[in-house]
């Protein structure tokens, strides 16, 4: 008997029954794709319609002074904006019309003016449309309270609070510490961008420029819903933003005050360095200005006011401002001389100028000083002894010796703007002139004037070189390690210098810049003439090195062998009498805030210095 079951049609039915499963298990698969796969794309392409990043600025990080005084922080910032989604119409035109009339209404509630224009308007409905439209920054406390009382009978408003920058000491270390504004900030996305970028603090000038990247924070990350037309319905925080580090600065207040007290009223900059360390204690340039100015926003007017202003209080004379040194230059020459194997002792006659061709140098005496060494002729600053002395010692010995302190370089300052001055030699003069090197070029140069330029942070480098024999790379963050190079001269050259400029304080030109000030103190005047005819003017220096002393029995001070403290300071102030009349007593009062006054007057008997 047949057990086989025969079925009908044969192998051709089976072929067809095998079609058929095979057709039902394509379209099971595609029926999978379709449903699963591919309803969860598009639900990802609908969020994504719908969905707005929006990355949010971070607070910035404070910059303090070496005391933990804040000089440059952060302040809650009050502003009222106003949310397109509440006076959407069917046109953009009538959408943006319903803001126009919303914004006036508010504007008579608040008391201030609407600073948003109709393009504004338009252009914030095309471009940021999911975001507020802030009216008014800065709010005060009397025109939010007017707001708050009317809040319910201006729907579509709201309060936003940020942060903004504020400098509590206003113009006080303001061309250190620089100012912000506020810029696009940068998307730290990773494969899906940002829709919108909050505008951040963004350093301008100064520290804030030069540590920007330290200050600013990290960003956060919000999550906008929007509907078809992309308006927003709500906002969720994804990421909160994180704070920037605190910046310390080795900056000291109250030298800083002391230098700017001393520059009020004036043109110029001070400097003041720990030699030993390069730290910068004081860096004040004048006239200043206000940073809070800056902030939230640079108004036009005040930017015109300053730019336009004939002082130039944006300029940063500090590190930026070259000037000629005058006889503050004259220690360097006296070196280059003295290394080049001229004896400290050598004398020349001033006889009241210099003859250098058809050119007369004169000499700050009529008459002349008569026989001079270096010492004495630091002392009384005699253009003529540092003429011969500099023409003696030849243009390579002084250039290089001048290149040893730093000038014509930058210094290595941690910040924006550090001037390299000018060292002129024969192929710089050719370069720029297209002329030679003359005599008379180096007799100029080696009393501080002439094409030589340098900065007050440069001279107050060479001011802790010369007493220290280390030339400091100076720097403004507290704590850096110092970086210290030696000068190429031997101890005897320096100390023969360092006598010179201890006169120039004890009884010479300098007698006013270390009057009852309780520290061993060398210093230097300087008046260097610029301008012609009607524009003729003087910039008057001084530079000085003071260091912790130890008392004699007349009560003056004495070197100490291991000083506590050693102190650089430059200053140079535009259009004033002389070195020494003018600037040295203002250095005198900077040097009394860092190391205090002796008490009374010493007596006429005691008045040598030991």
């Amino acid at each position: 008997m047949n057990d086989a079951i025969d079925m009908p049609g044969g192998p051709a039915c089976w072929m067809v029954a095998v079609g058929f499963l095979a057709g039902i298990a394509v379209l099971a698969v595609r029926l999978e794709r379709v449903q699963i796969d591919s309803a969860a794309d598009s639900r990802r392409r609908m969020a994504v319609q719908s969905e707005r990043r929006v990355q949010t600025d971070a607070p910035r990080g404070r910059i303090i002074a070496r005391d933990g005084s804040v000089i440059a922080g952060n302040r809650a910032s009050v502003s009222i904006a106003v949310n397109a989604e509440s006076f959407q119409k069917r046109t953009w035109s009538d959408t943006a019309a319903g803001i126009r009339e919303a914004i006036d209404a508010a504007s008579a509630v608040v008391g201030r003016p609407s600073p948003v224009t109709d393009r504004d308007i338009m252009r914030h409905l095309k471009q940021t449309l999911a975001r507020p439209l802030v009216v008014w920054r800065d709010v005060g406390p009397d025109e939010l309270a007017r707001f708050s009382e009317h809040e319910l009978d201006l729907p579509g408003f709201a309060v936003v609070e940020r942060e903004e920058r504020v400098y509590p000491n206003g113009r006080l270390a303001a061309h250190l510490v620089g100012y912000v504004g506020r810029d696009r900030a940068e998307s730290v996305a990773g494969d899906e961008a940002f829709r919108y970028c909050d505008m951040e603090m963004r350093g301008r000038s100064g520290v804030e420029y030069y540590y920007d990247g330290y200050l600013r924070g990290v960003p956060g990350e919000r999550r906008l819903l929007v509907d078809a037309r992309g308006f927003a319905h709500d906002e969720t925080t994804i990421v909160e933003a994180k704070r920037g580090p605190d910046l310390e600065l080795a900056l000291d207040l109250g030298v800083q005050s002391a230098a700017e007290a001393q520059l009020e009223g004036h043109k110029g900059a001070c400097v003041v360095m720990d030699a030993a360390t390069g730290e910068v204690l004081a860096f004040a340039s004048a006239p200043a200005y206000d940073p809070n100015e800056f902030v939230p926003v640079l108004r036009k007017a005040v930017y015109e006011g300053l730019s336009k202003d004939p002082a130039k209080p944006l300029l940063n004379r500090a590190s930026g401002g070259t000037y000629a040194p005058g006889s503050t230059f004259k220690p360097i020459t006296a070196l280059a001389a003295v290394h080049s194997g001229i004896s400290p002792s050598f004398t020349y006659e001033c006889i009241g100028y210099y003859q250098c061709g058809k050119m007369k140098i004169r000499c700050s005496r009529t008459w002349g000083h008569g026989p001079e060494n270096v010492m004495t002729a630091l002392r009384d600053s005699c253009n003529p002894y540092f003429c011969y002395l500099g023409t003696a010692a030849g243009t390579n010995a002084v250039v290089s010796a001048a290149r040893a302190f730093g000038l014509g370089s930058g210094t290595g300052l941690d910040f924006p703007t550090d001037a390299a001055g000018v060292v002129p030699d024969d192929a710089w003069k050719r370069d720029r002139y297209g002329e030679r090197w003359f005599p008379g070029d180096l007799a100029q140069m080696s009393m501080g004037q002439g094409m030589l330029l340098a900065t007050p942070l440069q001279m107050a480098r060479v001011a802790g070189a010369l007493g220290t024999g280390l030339l400091a790379t100076p720097r403004l963050i507290a704590g850096m390690a110092p970086e210290l190079k030696p000068l190429p001269f031997t101890e005897r050259e320096l100390g023969a210098v360092r006598e010179g400029m201890r006169m120039v304080v004890a009884g010479g030109t300098g007698k006013k810049g270390a009057e009852n000030v309780d520290a061993w103190v060398i210093g230097k005047t300087g008046t260097a003439e610029v301008g012609a005819g009607a524009t003729r003017r003087k910039n008057t220096w001084f530079i000085a090195y003071a260091e912790t002393c130890e008392h004699g029995a007349d009560g003056r001070p004495r070197r100490a062998a291991f000083p506590e403290r050693r102190i650089a300071v430059a200053m140079v102030v535009e259009n004033g009498e002389s070195g020494g009349g003018t600037t040295a007593p203002k250095v005198c009062e900077v040097l009394k805030s860092v190391f205090g006054t002796l008490g009374p007057e010493p007596s006429e008997a005691g008045k040598e210095d030991a």
